[in-house]
């Protein structure tokens, strides 16, 4: 479906790197107008001018720190200064530290609530208003699959991403008679240039690129689902775990080494 999205205007935290300008570029071959935030100006340029090429209508860049409010707010207001509406907002920004738990530092723990968790509930209040007056628009959370189960050496890392699974499903109820669509995003182990949101290895889960999770992403937004997962393993895994945790007990302990040995690979997203 070419240019679904040529009238409606897309806002995308963290969108110079990874999933965020994969996700840039999937709604800009679907002709959006974009707004692609972030703290990397140049990444953010270099997003903005691949989406452009891809067939966005048009594509800025501000400057955002999603862990200042004063941010948040420039951020939205720009969105309806510049394009006069907001139509979809991707909260994808995000950062991960591991290790153990009692060794996690005090800053990161902070870091990580903060724009994983509290970021993404802020944005989506500022955005709502304008929503509503809309009475259309879709807020998109990116989880990952380590909010659906939990991963030794990850603990408040899952602990965030598990709060935007309980935060997505209930606003979605919440605000389902405005004509709003909330969805969550569970990506597995992805695959990018600086090795984003490749939180653990194995347990049998394919690989993803920043692609197919973007064309994931536009896709659960046209179709309006619920929940999105980039493979048919991931999701199955997440549900397994779901119904028989004591069977992952014991399989996410066969693989307690090579995690640990991530951990140490681990960067900041």
């Amino acid at each position: 479906m070419a240019n679904a999205f040529a009238d409606q205007v897309v806002v995308i935290t963290g969108g110079g790197r990874g999933i965020g300008r994969a996700t840039a570029i999937e709604f800009g071959a679907e002709g959006a107008s974009l707004l692609l935030a972030g703290r990397r100006m140049d990444a953010l340029q270099t997003a903005a001018e691949e989406s452009l090429r891809a067939g966005a209508k048009a594509a800025e860049i501000v400057h955002c720190d999603v862990a200042k409010d004063d941010d948040l707010k420039a951020l939205v207001g720009k969105a309806i200064a510049h394009y006069g509406r907001l139509d979809v907002l991707v909260n994808n920004a995000g950062v991960v530290a591991g290790g153990r738990l009692d060794e996690i530092g005090a800053d990161d723990v902070e870091r990580m609530t903060t724009v994983n968790v509290w970021a993404p509930i802020r944005l989506a209040q500022l955005a709502l208003p304008h929503m509503r007056e809309a009475k259309s628009g879709a807020i998109v959370n990116i989880s990952s699959v380590a909010g659906r189960m939990g991963l030794p050496y990850y603990a408040t890392y899952c602990a965030s991403k598990f709060a935007m699974r309980g935060f997505s499903e209930s606003l979605r109820r919440e605000v389902a008679r405005d004509g709003i669509h909330v969805m969550a995003v569970y990506p597995g182990p992805t695959a990018t240039d600086l090795i984003e949101n490749v939180e653990f290895e194995g347990l049998g889960m394919s690989i993803a690129t920043a692609q197919q999770v973007g064309r994931a992403i536009v896709r659960g937004v046209r179709w309006r689902q619920p929940e999105v997962f980039i493979g048919p393993a991931d999701g199955i895994i997440a549900r397994w775990n779901d119904m028989l945790p004591w069977t992952v007990d014991y399989g996410v302990d066969m693989m307690r080494d090579r995690m640990a040995s991530a951990v140490k690979k681990q960067r900041t997203t």
